[in-house]
């Protein structure tokens, strides 16, 4: 997503992260991965109880597919640190409008799965 910040910002879209962090450690992984995007700490998984994210099984965490992932990650270059927080919280994507509706979700079946920043750009362009 760092890389399409600027057609993110001309869409006029506000992006949000959210970590399971607290606020020091939000505030020191945004730093240390030069994360160009606005994040909130919610080590009381809040805001994912909120939008009703799943939690991984252990056996999916521990899967072979899960262990490729990681690999390919790497291999793309993106670093991983260590988990902070729940790491069976599964992740989401959102995007909500000036009024509050969510006009796009993505809820994830792995901590991996991410829907590519084209897909939510085309999500932005299409909405209208």
């Amino acid at each position: 997503m760092r890389r399409e910040k600027n057609q993110f910002d001309r869409l006029g879209t506000r992006v949000v992260l959210v970590g399971l962090g607290t606020p020091e450690e939000t505030a020191a992984f945004k730093a240390r991965f030069k994360v160009p995007f606005d994040m909130i700490a919610d080590p009381q998984k809040r805001l994912f109880a909120a939008f009703h994210l799943k939690r991984a099984s252990l056996g999916g965490l521990l899967s072979v597919g899960m262990a490729a992932k990681g690999v390919s990650a790497v291999v793309r270059g993106h670093g991983m640190g260590l988990p902070k927080g729940d790491v069976r919280q599964l992740p989401g994507v959102f995007i909500i409008d000036s009024g509050g509706r969510i006009r796009f979700s993505h809820f994830a079946r792995d901590p991996a799965d991410h829907p590519e920043p084209e897909v939510l750009l085309a999500a932005l362009r299409d909405d209208g």
